[in-house]
């Protein structure tokens, strides 16, 4: 009979209650550390939360110390890489970039600062606002939205991070009193 196999992710059992070897759980710590970073560019905020979930947090701060020297673990870096995906023409406006990078353990500033740069590359928040607007008004002219569209789109733009002067700008000029009547 094939023995169980454990779920993917999850720590190995200890060997017969041993006391653990630091220098083992320290290179365990690392190719856990390791593998998780060959599938994709992470945070080092989520390289310490795959280390617990592994049962290895101890090592973190080694671990962590030790990509860094290595130069495979950069925040800033992967900050801005990620807000430029993020505010993509199409996608999400500033506010809603930063609560996504902010989320995944980047710091508040350097979180803005990824996202101000990203912006700045392609026209800035407008010109993504704009294009996120026209292509949801699907070929219609957003002058010629009727209240009640241009009001679910104002709507959608601000659930989306984008500023309310943006989306006025973008929009045309409207009261607050529209919103609510929609």
């Amino acid at each position: 009979m094939p023995r169980p196999r454990r779920p993917r992710g999850a720590a190995a059992p200890p060997p017969n209650a041993e006391p653990a070897d630091p220098a083992k759980l320290l290179a365990r710590a690392r190719e856990v550390a390791l593998r998780y970073l060959g599938a994709a560019a992470r945070t080092e905020a989520q390289v310490r939360a795959r280390l617990a979930r592994a049962e290895l947090g101890p090592q973190a701060d080694a671990v962590v110390a030790w990509l860094r020297d290595l130069r495979y673990l950069d925040d800033e870096a992967w900050a801005r890489a990620r807000a430029r995906s993020l505010t993509a023409p199409g996608r999400l406006g500033p506010r809603a970039a930063e609560r996504r990078l902010q989320a995944a353990g980047v710091a508040a500033p350097a979180a803005r600062r990824a996202v101000a740069e990203a912006l700045a590359e392609e026209g800035g928040e407008a010109a993504r606002c704009r294009a996120l607007a026209e292509r949801r008004a699907r070929g219609t002219p957003l002058g010629r939205l009727d209240p009640k569209a241009r009001a679910r789109l104002a709507r959608f733009l601000l659930g989306r991070g984008f500023s309310g002067a943006v989306v006025a700008r973008t929009l045309g000029g409207f009261s607050d009193v529209d919103l609510g009547d929609a």
